[in-house]
């Protein structure tokens, strides 16, 4: 049992580390692109891309850039952005999670009674026509990429047709769920 916890354990170490490894070279490995660039702004010149660079080591082997970041989030446990200059990370993640968790359960809602209603008519016209067409149209909805989807359908009903056929559809943006429910 102790050997499984242990095997477990270590298990999970190595996916965060290169979970880690592998954030760290998107967002500061890329060819062609200047993290301290990104950091620093659009319209920054030469002595604040050149002070970025020496304030967050980015003038460093990227071994040693990695080395740095993880001293910083780990060892100074200083959580503050790299994208947005001195905010704090742990606020903005707590303002988020209500909308988030709102999100996840509403979502959550839908696919249920989505995928009950699926599989019920499934297993009612099991054989006929119906059927493959049900189950392509489930397998379908499962691989979309959320993020795509919402962007599509958010296009789709807010665009021209968010005054006529989708007038039923709430405009964009979040109300908390204290203030409307529905």
């Amino acid at each position: 049992m102790a050997r499984f916890a242990l095997t477990r354990f270590g298990a999970a170490i190595f996916v965060l580390l290169s979970i880690s490894v592998l954030v760290f070279l998107i967002f500061f490995a890329n060819p062609g692109v200047d993290p301290a660039a990104r950091i620093a702004g659009r319209n920054a010149d030469q002595a604040t891309l050149a002070q970025v660079q020496a304030e967050f080591g980015l003038d460093q082997p990227l071994p040693i850039r990695y080395a740095l970041m993880m001293k910083h989030l780990f060892v100074d446990r200083d959580l503050t952005s790299f994208v947005n200059r001195g905010v704090l990370v742990i606020p903005q993640i707590v303002q988020a999670v209500p909308v988030t968790l709102s999100l996840v359960l509403g979502a959550a809602v839908i696919w249920m009674v989505a995928g009950v209603a699926m599989g019920t008519l499934a297993a009612a016209w099991r054989g006929r026509a119906a059927d493959p067409v049900i189950v392509l149209v489930g397998v379908v909805g499962v691989s979309i990429p959320v993020y795509w989807l919402g962007e599509v359908v958010n296009l789709v009903t807010q665009s021209r047709l968010h005054d006529s056929v989708f007038s039923w559809v709430p405009p964009l943006g979040y109300v908390p769920l204290t203030q409307d429910p529905a």
